[in-house]
């Protein structure tokens, strides 16, 4: 049998902290919080390893379900290519949230895995995630407690452990024993932990991920890509992403966003990736014009103008030539006093 766990992060700007969960079923979820953070996937990064931590040593094959594509991406592929490149990079850049990785990579030692994207197969569960997640950030914002969860039971451990002792490994590789004194629950991971690689070249016929969270890259490696300008790129995103918000299609605009994707409101308040998508999707952006301008080599700002607002979106270049939307920010244009 498969064991399928949903991960979700909640970000709250003001205070400066993530919110994050997992979800296994009702009876068994957990959350937690980063602080000094706004990385969405950071924060569902350290709700993989908690999940992981406590069920390692579990032969069930797993599923991750998540609403990164980047954090899909490092769990499905990139983690093995940077560990063959002894967690390193091809352009000599360090792997972001190194040590959180390299020891979510060591708990899933010889364990079955898939990772995939939310989709309309999972909404309860992600519906549950988003929930925990949310109020794991605005209890420690509120009152510096979060309500950790019950975790994952030692009842559900143990039939987890008797179905699957009559099985195989999934893979010849066998558990590496890790150390069980890091905390899950925490802000910082512990120092006693860290592992600062020195970043050195590598040969060039080696692969790797992307060069930094959404897969920016470096310039060199763009070159050699032969990336479209950032531009054009931005041009063809921004139609397919006013489609999708014109047939309130919630899954796609959310998928369009980075993970670390923020908005400011009409008010100046802070929304989230979800709660953004589901109000382009409930009132869709209709712009009388659209400019496009060139911010760098990977990132263009798209303005849509209209009667009573303007909206200011940042796009970035996310996996060579692709772009997701990374903040909107939407000013109200004031009232005509005169009435012309």
């Amino acid at each position: 049998m498969t064991l399928t766990v949903v991960v979700d992060a909640y970000s709250l700007a003001d205070a400066n902290l993530v919110g994050w969960s997992w979800v296994l079923d009702q009876d068994n979820w957990a959350c937690g919080h980063v602080e000094d953070s706004m990385s969405i996937s950071q924060a569902q990064f350290w709700a993989i390893f908690s999940f992981v931590r406590r069920s390692h040593q579990l032969r069930e094959p797993l599923t991750i379900y998540t609403s990164s594509e980047y954090v899909a991406a490092v769990l499905q592929t990139w983690r093995h290519q940077w560990r063959r490149n002894d967690w390193r990079k091809l352009d000599g850049m360090p792997v972001t949230d190194l040590s959180l990785i390299r020891n979510i990579d060591r708990y899933l030692a010889g364990r079955s895995l898939q990772v995939q994207c939310v989709d309309s197969s999972q909404q309860e569960l992600a519906l549950q995630a988003h929930i925990y997640a949310r109020e794991a950030a605005y209890s420690f914002r509120d009152n510096g407690q979060v309500n950790q969860g019950p975790g994952l039971s030692e009842a559900r451990v143990a039939q987890l452990r008797e179905r699957s002792s009559k099985k195989p490994l999934t893979s010849a590789t066998q558990l590496k024993e890790v150390p069980d004194s890091i905390p899950d629950n925490v802000a910082k991971f512990p120092q006693n932990h860290r592992r600062e690689d020195p970043v050195v070249p590598l040969d060039r016929g080696r692969s790797s991920g992307p060069a930094g969270v959404g897969g920016l890259g470096s310039a060199a490696r763009g070159a050699a890509a032969n990336l479209r300008p950032i531009t054009q790129v931005v041009r063809d995103e921004d139609l397919r992403f006013q489609k999708f918000c014109a047939t309130a299609d919630r899954v796609q605009i959310r998928q369009m966003m980075h993970p670390d994707f923020m908005s400011i409101g009409e008010l100046g308040v802070p929304i989230s990736r979800t709660e953004t998508a589901a109000l382009l999707a409930e009132d869709p952006p209709s712009p009388s014009e659209v400019e496009v301008r060139e911010l760098g080599p990977h990132a263009a700002q798209v303005i849509y103008f209209d009667s009573d607002a303007v909206q200011s979106w940042i796009w970035t270049r996310y996996q060579n030539n692709q772009a997701r939307l990374i903040f909107q920010q939407i000013t109200k244009r004031p009232l005509d006093v005169f009435g012309i």
